[in-house]
């Protein structure tokens, strides 16, 4: 490979968008280079020039306007330039196209879980080539970060918080899956017994895959999944399980809390005069941190007890289930 080709020091490229990373990227990187060069050229030139000789004496070289100004003037443009391109690049790569494929993933210390639109789970990511996929992300204990270098995508996993990214692979293959974000490290059983070199777990063990196939392989690897449960139909028995029915009703009703029934999506007014609309994060937020933000007209402190027990996949399933409540 050229050193001037753009994916010059980075993994091979597998997605739609990594070429404008590489660009910019490159662009950086060579402008580095130039501006590093001429520097140290104009350094030795100036050493070598004004180097002290004998017979020569020392003048101050004065004020000089232009010139300050020029040096302070010039660069502005090229950094505008930089900052333009990083930041329309950085938006294509936050908004998913219409369409896409939505993977749900849950980061957890130390593994990953994907869960495809179907309700189909596995530890290792499944996407067909030339699709957007648009991941929906979150962290059931520490902050993790999702990282593919050859797809150019990397994202943090925020705990009690959705987050999201998306990507078109192009080309099928394999890709490694990284946690970027320092998550802890275990070597001692629960006894405190040290545990062999081979069983440590933790941040260094956190890894993954992505597999893109054809479109015709992923079909039948889905198909190989099996009949997965019905993430609504767990998040209705979760609704009477954990005891939700004894506050919220589903058909509309008024009682201690504010009712199901058409909730998501909804702009709600809180009791300090914000209005908050109703999506994943919030309905997330409540569940675990009910006392975060309160409706208006239902008191405080709220009187719904914490729910920091309850798993990502319940968590996911009752809002699920919330969605279908119109």
């Amino acid at each position: 490979m050229s050193i001037f080709a753009p994916s010059f020091q980075l993994p091979e490229a597998m997605s739609a968008s990594a070429a404008n990373v590489d660009a910019l990227y490159s662009f950086i990187f060579w402008l580095s280079v130039v501006l590093f060069v001429g520097i140290m050229v104009a350094t030795v030139y100036f050493v070598w020039v004004y180097r002290k000789r004998p017979g020569h004496k020392a003048e101050p070289t004065g004020h000089n306007l232009f010139l300050q100004i020029g040096l302070a003037v010039a660069p502005i443009p090229l950094l505008v330039g930089m900052f333009h391109w990083g930041f329309k690049g950085y938006m294509d790569m936050s908004i998913a196209p219409a369409g896409a494929m939505e993977v749900r993933v849950r980061g957890f210390q130390w593994g990953w879980e994907f869960e495809y639109p179907g309700g189909e789970t596995d530890s290792v990511l499944h996407v067909p080539v030339n699709r957007p996929v648009k991941l929906i992300m979150s962290s059931s204990d520490v902050l993790h970060s999702f990282y593919v270098p050859q797809l150019r995508v990397k994202r943090d996993l925020v705990p009690g918080m959705f987050t999201s990214l998306w990507f078109q692979p192009d080309k099928t293959g394999k890709m490694d899956v990284f946690c970027t974000e320092y998550c802890g490290g275990k070597s001692k059983d629960q006894n405190g017994n040290e545990l062999a070199p081979s069983e440590y777990k933790g941040h260094w063990s956190m890894l993954s895959q992505i597999v893109v196939d054809t479109q015709e392989d992923f079909d039948k690897y889905i198909q190989g999944k099996g009949t997965p449960k019905d993430p609504v139909e767990f998040g209705k028995a979760l609704y009477t399980q954990k005891g939700c029915n004894a506050c919220h009703s589903v058909d509309g009703s008024v009682g201690v809390a504010p009712s199901w029934k058409g909730l998501w999506a909804r702009s709600e007014p809180m009791l300090d005069g914000s209005m908050v609309t109703v999506d994943g994060n919030y309905l997330r937020e409540s569940i675990v941190l009910p006392s975060a933000k309160i409706v208006k007209g239902y008191g405080s402190p709220s009187i719904m007890p914490s729910y920091q027990g309850l798993k990502d996949k319940e968590i996911d399933a009752i809002i699920e289930y919330m969605k279908t409540l119109k």
